[in-house]
């Protein structure tokens, strides 16, 4: 076997594309000589995720700071995830001035006779400029933003990224952020791949809101193919401008989100060659919510109007996957059910999917197919298009149902297998078929 310092070297970048950061890491301090070959695929992907601790926060700091003093290293950058939970921008200082002869001050504006490095960002026309006109240098507002400046900053000079991937941390308490997104067509000409929050909740962090600031300029991007965020419903949603037409936008996924059908319908209005599409909702549900609350959630729930929303893009949509769930702070499933704490009806059914002719793959709730009502269950084929390829039927609020126990359940669960029976005639190039279930078994059973 040739050793490796003798090895062509054009078929190096073949290898370096199958190895780890670590694995970068080892080479260069085996070969030296390899350093410049390397150092472009150990930040071609740059991935974080903050936590609490302060060993997080220093690495945090140092990142920033060496992509701030190295600026040539941005234009290897193609995929940047700041990810977490937790904002962590005021806990350590990239640049301590002595650290022999004093503590490691926290990274602000307070305490401060002398501006620091990362205070001289405020102080120059090199953060400003990236701003609207209408920020003024407020110290007020900029206490304690040096490391948001910071991030911001950087983040500008990726002139080569394709994927952005921010959490909940940075986007929820970024003063900066919104500006830079507002201008990403210019800051991001090759940016494809969105993704906005954390799929995973903060248990400790309930709050939950992201800017639209950060949501529309994403449906104008001319060079934006896929989008993923959260979103929580807003008081009021407008365009500043003429709705968006993005042709090049083909992959939606809104996760752990509780906007109203008619504003999903306004969005996937903006899509019109649009592919793809997940929609992931929470409902937040209390057992002791009044009937005119309970009668509220329909904005929320209705099957018939999230066909309409969903007729918006019949004519393109290839792959669906629709899911319900809890929202964090509803009752425990325990205590939803009985008759003055049951969870209010679900109606219609998505009978929209029938007219959806290049729909290929399914993953849906099976109530959404079955109904709520035990004594109405339209046919499946009634409801799923003929050209469907890949189906997956979940038991999202199945166990809220009045028909999950009992000779109803069985009846319900027939029309599956009567679809399956004559699959020959009404899905023909129907290849599989699959039952998710999350919840106990006795829940679809008989007692």
């Amino acid at each position: 076997m040739s050793p490796f310092s003798r090895l062509p070297m054009d078929i190096f970048p073949f290898i370096f594309d199958h190895l780890s950061c670590r694995d970068y890491y080892v080479l260069v301090r085996v070969c030296r000589s390899f350093h410049e070959k390397v150092l472009p695929y150990v930040y071609k992907h740059i991935s974080f995720e903050v936590t609490k601790s302060r060993r997080s926060a220093r690495r945090l700091a140092f990142l920033l700071r060496t992509l701030f003093e190295q600026p040539h290293l941005a234009n290897h950058v193609t995929t940047f995830k700041l990810l977490g939970p937790h904002p962590c921008w005021s806990q350590y200082n990239p640049w301590p001035e002595d650290i022999g002869t004093s503590p490691i001050a926290m990274w602000g504006l307070e305490n401060c006779n002398t501006l620091s490095k990362a205070q001289k960002i405020f102080a120059s026309n090199q953060f400003y400029q990236l701003l609207d006109p209408d920020v003024h240098k407020s110290l007020a507002q900029d206490r304690g933003r040096c490391k948001d400046a910071l991030a911001s900053l950087i983040l500008t000079r990726f002139t080569q990224l394709t994927s952005l991937e921010l959490g909940d941390g940075f986007l929820m308490y970024s003063l900066f952020l919104p500006h830079i997104i507002k201008k990403a067509p210019s800051f991001f000409p090759q940016l494809q791949h969105i993704h906005f929050g954390d799929q995973r909740m903060d248990l400790e962090n309930s709050l939950s809101y992201v800017d639209l600031d950060l949501i529309r300029p994403i449906l104008y991007l001319p060079t934006a193919k896929s989008f993923a965020w959260r979103m929580t419903q807003p008081w009021q949603f407008r365009w500043k401008e003429a709705a968006p037409q993005n042709r090049n936008l083909t992959s939606l996924h809104l996760f752990r989100t509780n906007i109203s059908r008619p504003l999903l319908g306004e969005i996937l209005s903006t899509t019109p060659n649009l592919k793809r599409l997940c929609y992931e909702q929470e409902i937040l549900f209390r057992s002791n919510m009044t009937q005119q609350q309970k009668g509220q959630l329909s904005l929320y729930t209705s099957l018939d109007e999230l066909g309409h929303a969903l007729q918006r893009v019949q004519g393109t949509l290839e792959e669906l996957k629709l899911s319900f769930k809890l929202a964090p702070g509803s009752s425990p499933r325990k205590d939803i059910g009985d008759k003055n704490s049951s969870f209010p009806p679900i109606q219609g059914t998505l009978t929209a999917l029938r007219d959806m002719k290049r729909l290929r793959k399914i993953d849906i709730p099976m109530i959404m197919i079955l109904g709520w009502y035990p004594d109405f269950a339209p046919r499946l084929e009634e409801v799923m298009p003929s050209a469907v390829k890949h189906f997956t039927l979940s038991d999202d609020f199945v166990s809220f149902c009045p028909w999950v126990q009992g000779f109803s359940c069985f009846k319900k669960i027939g029309l599956i297998g009567e679809y399956l029976l004559n699959r020959e005639i009404h899905a023909q190039e129907l290849r599989e078929l699959k039952l998710k279930l999350t919840m106990p078994r006795v829940n679809l059973c008989h007692d």
